[in-house]
């Protein structure tokens, strides 16, 4: 055929999926024909882009992750709580689904498919991730595992017609210094092209993820439940917190010695906090690598359906008291320099930036929890107190004005004035107990204050009348617990032995502007 026959190829369609095409030559004779069979199949790999709840069709913008109101991409939950209550482990340790109700943890992904009973000799979908995306677990129920961190790449079933398949996305791993919490999945379409040389992809979709990070709660928030130890010295102190939370409407959960063998200090081995997406979310707590006796308390007493447990294990790092969680704080919401916070900022303790020796949190912890992002932390110089944890000078307590809290700080020299005022008003030879800053439980309006066993002042301790004073004008109530003998002695207070699970925050982490 000539370039002058090519030029008056016509087409004629005979039917739906494929065209008779007739050539002609100069004088209008038919010189041939032939038979262009055409196969449509329409491929769409779908998330919930727009963060609502639902899975839509085909949106545009379901192959990149952008922060705030008006972003989009989807979210991912680590799987990391456990539906097994006997020899328990993560499910996301688990390379099967242990129950149906497993898959709420996950995200789920569909894959829509309009075309032919079957695709042509040869053809055949797959789905990939790349070697670093290894982070996450991909099944479809009723069919085996389709990708993990150990298969990269496996063809999909193409069930013909029009048909949908649900795929359930499992996060493995937290956002870390080595991962920024996005993971990609692309689905391709493979064209043979002859013996002893791979398919070609003629076609690829692909979403991404963004793995939700991990939240700490404020003081400012409603509590669920509060954590104490029970211990044989510590009858006053239960006394005084059963009382308080009985008072506040909570629930006091009592870690007995069988399983706290003698460890009282509740805040310093975990921290609660809880993950969130738009299809779930659930309770997690981060077991601290301090690991005194209540280092399985964590795993073996919380780790269950729906409450998720995630720890960072220090190898080639010491373990000082900084890593203990009282050395572990977040603030409520806040604005600092123009900059929005509205999941408040976590605060640690250090040692002094210049201190050639000084105790540190470990850099693998400090190292997750500044990859979450979206609690910005904030360091603070502590090593300089004995036990050197920020709870021992500072804590947050909600207020009904200004910014809805107060931060409140020890103050050597307000307490100096106190007394020498007392001392001036004639009562100079009252005694109290040698004392350190004080710290507190936050449940709601009330407060769970150590007793300070001040100077009596017409009968009355004159620095729980102070305490009262400054608190009443916040609208706050304020409990004094004895904890004197079986917490202050051993250089800890209210705070550090005892821990509080609270409500997340209604603001969602992803409208974050970042």
């Amino acid at each position: 055929m000539d370039n002058s026959q090519s030029n008056n190829i016509k087409s004629i369609p005979v039917k739906f999926l494929h065209i008779i095409i007739q050539y002609y030559g100069a004088n209008k004779e038919v010189l041939g024909r032939a038979v262009v069979h055409l196969t449509a199949v329409e491929l769409s790999l779908d998330v919930d882009a727009d963060r609502d709840g639902i899975v839509e069709k085909n949106n545009p913008k379901k192959g990149s992750w952008k922060w705030g109101p008006n972003g989009h991409g989807a979210i991912l939950l680590v799987n990391c709580d456990s539906e097994k209550t006997y020899k328990k482990t993560p499910d996301s340790e688990d390379k099967s689904i242990y129950k149906v109700s497993d898959l709420k943890d996950m995200s789920v992904m569909v894959l829509r498919t309009k075309g032919p009973g079957k695709l042509p000799e040869g053809y055949k979908l797959t789905m990939h991730i790349s070697q670093g995306d290894k982070l996450y677990n991909l099944f479809v129920k009723d069919y085996p595992l389709v990708l993990s961190s150990d298969v990269l790449s496996k063809e999909v079933p193409y069930l013909g017609g029009v048909a949908e398949m649900n795929f359930y996305v499992e996060g493995l791993r937290f956002p870390d210094k080595d991962f920024n919490g996005l993971v990609t999945i692309n689905l391709s379409l493979l064209e043979p092209i002859s013996d002893g040389l791979p398919e070609t992809p003629i076609f690829t979709d692909k979403v991404v993820f963004k793995v939700a990070p991990w939240i700490m709660t404020p003081n400012t928030l409603r509590p669920v439940e509060v954590f104490v130890c029970s211990t044989s010295d510590n009858y006053q102190f239960l006394k005084g917190m059963r009382n308080l939370v009985a008072k506040s409407g909570y629930k006091l959960n009592i870690c007995h010695e069988y399983v706290n063998r003698g460890d009282r200090w509740m805040q310093d081995e975990l921290e609660f906090g809880y993950i969130d997406s738009p299809h779930h979310r659930f309770p997690v707590v981060l077991d601290s690598p301090r690991d005194g006796e209540l280092a399985n308390f964590p795993y073996d007493e919380l780790l269950g359906p729906d409450f998720g447990y995630v720890t960072r294990v220090a190898l080639d790092e010491h373990v000082s008291s900084l890593d203990s969680f009282g050395n572990l704080e977040v603030s409520p919401p806040v604005t600092v320099n123009g900059k929005k916070y509205p999941l408040g900022r976590i605060i640690i303790g250090v040692a002094f930036p210049t201190a050639t020796k000084g105790r540190n949190m470990t850099k693998v912890v400090q190292d997750f929890l500044w990859a979450q992002k979206v609690q910005e932390p904030i360091a603070l110089f502590s090593d300089w107190l004995l036990v050197g944890h920020v709870d021992e000078f500072m804590t947050f307590v909600p207020a009904p004005d200004r910014k809805g809290f107060r931060l409140l700080l020890s103050s050597p020299d307000a307490g100096y004035k106190l007394f020498r005022g007392l001392q001036s008003s004639g009562h100079g030879q009252a005694t109290l107990f040698d004392g350190r800053p004080v710290n507190m439980i936050v449940l709601g309006k009330n407060l769970g204050i150590p007793k300070p066993f001040g100077p009596k002042v017409n009968g009355r301790c004159a620095l729980e009348a102070e305490m009262c004073s400054l608190m009443q004008g916040l609208g706050l109530n304020c409990t004094f617990i004895d904890d004197y003998s079986s917490y202050h002695q051993l250089l800890g207070e209210v705070h550090c032995g005892s821990n509080v699970r609270r409500e997340p925050f209604e603001f969602k982490w992803w409208n974050l502007e970042m």
